[in-house]
């Protein structure tokens, strides 16, 4: 029989053009392996530190490239706005300098300017207005060119959106970004940001009826905003600010809903995650109850910020947080070091407050410090005691048996109902409801707002609300070109496409994994350097090799008769199933894409194959990183598929590879494909064949070294 050699073969379609694809294994740049050295150094090797320390590595590393300008960092943004915001930054950390020096009396304070950030709640004095003249006076300024599209508003706006959701949200990140973000606003303004105590709002009969939603003030709440001081303001899509006031399931602040947090000790007891009774004391779940309340816009995540709205409300966020910390001192805690020991990923106290593209190096931990809290003081919340801080758009309603201060209603509002019971507060929400006006009409015609996902449901119902009758579409084209990466929740078509086209159907809507969660899966956004295109990706199949992790006591619960389960090491799922996921990271393009498989725990030892994309070298060649890790916790050490001595072996490497359009083939166009063309390899570490489709292999264990050593 005729023995063809498959060198030859793979020669010979590579001269036709059929086989062209080569991924080279490469060292780790020398700023991201001097990143791994200098963070590990002195330390013993432990899977959570090897995970944590990967993960910001890797996010400095990243910052740099975009920084340079090596790495695509979204058209959101103009290098005049890179140098205004860099402006802002500057007058922030000049300015926190001079405070610390006002409050350490280091010099003659009539040398120094006293700290002007003295945030009121809105109702006080002339804190409203002179907010909102600064608010029209950005929204008709340009610091990026004209043809950017953006006023000075939206260039601010547009922060508050994409992948720096995962570190402004749901953990806590949360505080400290935020508060960074209130900064920058107040700096371009040059006034300080008054607070909205919606708390006072909510103990009135209809809180849709409050002073606030006069023109006097917030402008009206129902559907298209065309009164008041805002009834300009555009979104980054160019059309109107909407509200729809008093729907939802949700309420605005409460008073239960402060004195819950306030009842808590350590920082982490009020952050997120939280869940059943725990999350009453979510500072972050009782904030999300206003944006719900408002609706529109405000109600969405990616556009909540056009609404000005959004930064006093976030504002009295900040109040309840600087007076949580307040009591801590008083406890004895220190509220710059009370940080979480255990937190989702992106939110550690080393992970960087995340406003691409613009880049700074600002952590967690850095906004945590007095240095940055001494720049605002807060006026007292409004209460009977202090005589609703002399607002005459407060009153202290003494019929309550605890006395609070309320709201005045807006000219026109009907009676308010203080002592009526839910029955009739629910009938004036009602007859407010049948009075459809025209902006909401309006509103309601032009159909559900693109904004993407709303903010979750706040621990506190309101029951006098009704049902919004805008809703929410999926995010809109323009509003991921307008920011630096595609938000981790594609549209709903985009999905079913990619799904289509890519031969992989484990797409899903929800992109929160839980390591222990085995019907999920990841929704991944197929950006490649600022563009959505499948043609842009190609798919890698990797192999694992995944050990099983011994028990507590060191024994391998396998070679036991009845197993224990309560003292198994890795409590993740207890199913005999867990995962092992795995990434695909753009060293030198912008892009990244994850996916996972599932092993069975029940065997000493696994292997299974997935799929990864990556950079299409079509369109350039790239260089990219793999990682890797179960869902123990345990960081998985690659090895790459070498040649020596004319045959091919796997070798410990770093996981970065060159990828190029030289032969052989290593990849696939299509996911499937990848995975498909897996079969044709017939050994797992050592094979002589040159169609092994798996250039590298993780292998999941228990070796006791930092995974970037090789």
């Amino acid at each position: 029989m005729l023995r063809i050699d498959p060198f030859f073969i793979a020669t010979f379609l590579g001269v036709l053009g059929l086989v062209h694809s080569l991924l080279k294994p490469i060292p780790l740049p020398t700023n991201l392996q001097e990143c791994y050295k200098f963070r590990s150094f002195n330390m013993t090797p432990s899977d959570s530190d090897a995970i944590r320390i990967q993960n910001v590595c890797f996010r400095n590393y990243e910052y740099k490239q975009i920084a340079a300008g090596k790495v695509w960092s979204g058209p959101n943004i103009t290098q005049e706005g890179i140098n205004y915001i860099d402006g802002l930054f500057r007058q922030i950390f000049t300015e926190a300098r001079e405070v610390e020096r006002y409050y350490s009396g280091r010099r003659h304070k009539r040398q120094i300017r006293r700290p002007w950030r003295y945030r009121q709640e809105v109702r006080s004095g002339n804190a409203f207005r002179r907010f909102a003249n600064c608010i029209n006076r950005l929204q008709n300024q340009f610091v990026e060119p004209r043809d950017a599209g953006r006023n000075t508003y939206q260039t601010l706006a547009v922060f508050h959106s994409g992948p720096a959701l995962d570190t402004a949200h749901d953990g806590p990140g949360f505080t400290p970004w935020h508060r960074i973000y209130l900064l920058l606003l107040e700096s371009a303004c040059g006034v300080p940001i008054p607070y909205w105590d919606s708390s006072v709002d909510h103990d009135m009969g209809d809180p849709t009826e409050s002073v606030l939603w006069s023109d006097q003030f917030f402008g009206n709440g129902d559907g298209v905003v065309n009164r008041g001081p805002f009834r300009n303001m555009r979104t980054i899509l160019g059309g109107p600010v909407i509200r729809n006031i008093g729907t939802g399931d949700s309420a605005l602040f409460t008073k239960d809903g402060v004195r819950a947090v306030l009842s808590r000790r350590n920082y982490e007891d009020i952050m997120e995650p939280k869940e059943g009774a725990e999350y009453m004391f979510s500072l972050e779940g009782h904030h999300n109850g206003p944006h719900v309340w408002v609706g529109g816009h405000v109600a969405s995540l990616n556009t909540a910020p056009y609404d000005p709205v959004f930064y006093m409300h976030h504002a009295f966020v900040d109040a309840v947080w600087e007076r949580f910390r307040e009591q801590q001192r008083a406890n004895g805690v220190n509220p710059e070091t009370d940080y979480p020991a255990t937190y989702p990923d992106g939110h550690g106290p080393d992970v960087m407050i995340d406003f691409r593209p613009y880049v700074n190096q600002i952590p967690n931990s850095f906004a945590m410090l007095n240095f940055i809290a001494n720049l605002v003081r807060y006026e007292p919340f409004p209460a009977c005691d202090n005589q609703c801080n002399r607002s005459p758009h407060l009153r202290c309603d003494r019929t309550r048996r605890a006395p609070t201060c309320v709201s005045r209603e807006r000219r026109g509002a009907p009676p308010q109902m203080f002592q009526a019971g839910a029955a009739s507060r629910s009938a004036a929400f009602s007859r407010t409801a049948t009075t459809r006006s025209q902006s909401l009409a309006v509103a309601e015609a032009a159909g559900p707002i693109p904004a993407g996902p709303k903010f979750r449901s706040s621990p506190i119902r309101d029951t006098r609300n009704r049902a919004s009758s805008i809703g929410t579409a999926p995010v809109a084209p323009e509003i991921q070109a307008a920011r630096a990466q595609v938000r981790r929740v594609v549209q709903a078509r985009v999905r079913r496409d990619i799904s289509e086209a890519t031969g992989n159907d484990t797409f899903s809507s929800d992109n929160h994994q839980s390591v222990s969660s085995l019907q999920r899966s990841f929704t991944n956004t197929f950006l490649m350097d600022g563009k959505v295109d499948l043609k842009r990706w190609v798919y890698v199949p990797i192999r694992i090799v995944y050990t099983r992790s011994p028990n507590v006591d060191g024994i391998d619960q396998t070679i036991l008769r009845n197993v224990d389960l309560s003292k198994d090491s890795c409590q993740a799922a207890q199913s005999g199933a867990l995962k092992v996921f795995v990434a695909s990271n753009g060293l030198n393009y912008y892009g990244s894409y994850k996916e996972f498989v599932i092993i069975d725990e029940r065997q000493p030892v696994s292997i299974t194959t997935t799929a990864v994309g990556i950079k299409n070298p079509d369109y350039g060649e790239g260089e990219v990183l793999f990682t890797a890790y179960d869902s123990c916790g345990r960081p998985c050490r690659p090895l790459c598929l070498t040649e020596t001595k004319g045959q091919q072996k796997y070798k410990a490497c770093s996981g970065a590879f060159k990828i190029s359009s030289a032969r052989p083939e290593m990849y696939r166009s299509t996911y499937k494909d990848a995975l498909a063309g897996d079969l044709l390899s017939q050994n797992l570490f050592d094979t002589y064949s040159y169609y092994s489709q798996t250039p590298i292999t993780f292998a999941c264990d228990n070796n006791k070294k930092w995974p970037w050593e090789y």
